[in-house]
C-alpha cells in the first residue's frame, strides 16, 4: 500500500471505503475534462478496480490510482499513473470539488507523484490534456512538463 505525505496533502492507495466516491467521480457529467471516456461505470466495475489495485502490483495492472486527501481525511481527488511499462507512464489528476481547485492541492499531489515516479526509476512521464483545459496545462507546465503536440505533454525524470 502506498502512502505519501507532505504538508498539504496525503496520497494513499484506494480502498473499499473509496468505492462510492470513485463511482461518483468516474460517472460525473459535471467533469467532462477529466477523462476521454464516455462509458458509465457500474458499482461492480469500481469494486473490481479497487480489488485489483489492492491485490496486484503496478507492474501487473500497469495502473495506479492514489486518492488525494487533506490531512483531515477529506477526499479531494485522485491522481493516476497509467500505461506503466517500467520506463514510462501517463499521469492524470483530478480535484473534483470546484471549491478545492486552485488551492495548491493538485500542485502538491503532482509534485509528490513525480517524486514517487522517480523512486520507481521511471524515465518519462506523459500527460494527455485537452487544449481547452488551460488550468491543467498550466499546472503541468509549472511542474516541468513540455508540450509534444497539442494534447501530449512530457517530462523527463
Amino acid at each position: 500500500m502506498v502512502r505519501i505525505v507532505d504538508d498539504r496533502v496525503i496520497l494513499r492507495s484506494v480502498d473499499s471505503s473509496d468505492i462510492d466516491t470513485i463511482l461518483l467521480w468516474e460517472n460525473s457529467s459535471a467533469e467532462p475534462l477529466y477523462g476521454v471516456y464516455e462509458e458509465q461505470y457500474t458499482r461492480e466495475d469500481v469494486v473490481q478496480f479497487v480489488e485489483n489495485q489492492q491485490r496486484y502490483s503496478l507492474a501487473e495492472t500497469e495502473q495506479l490510482r492514489l486518492m488525494i486527501c487533506s490531512h483531515e481525511g477529506e477526499r479531494l481527488g485522485c491522481i493516476d499513473l497509467t500505461e506503466y511499462d517500467g520506463r514510462k507512464a501517463f499521469v492524470s489528476i483530478l480535484i473534483f470539488d470546484l471549491d478545492n481547485r486552485r488551492k495548491g492541492f493538485a500542485e502538491n499531489a503532482l509534485r509528490l507523484m513525480i517524486d514517487y515516479a522517480k523512486s520507481l526509476d521511471l524515465q518519462t512521464l506523459y500527460a494527455n490534456i485537452l487544449p481547452e483545459n488551460l488550468p491543467s496545462i498550466s499546472l503541468f507546465e509549472k511542474a516541468g512538463f513540455e508540450a509534444s503536440d497539442s494534447t501530449l505533454f512530457r517530462r523527463e525524470l
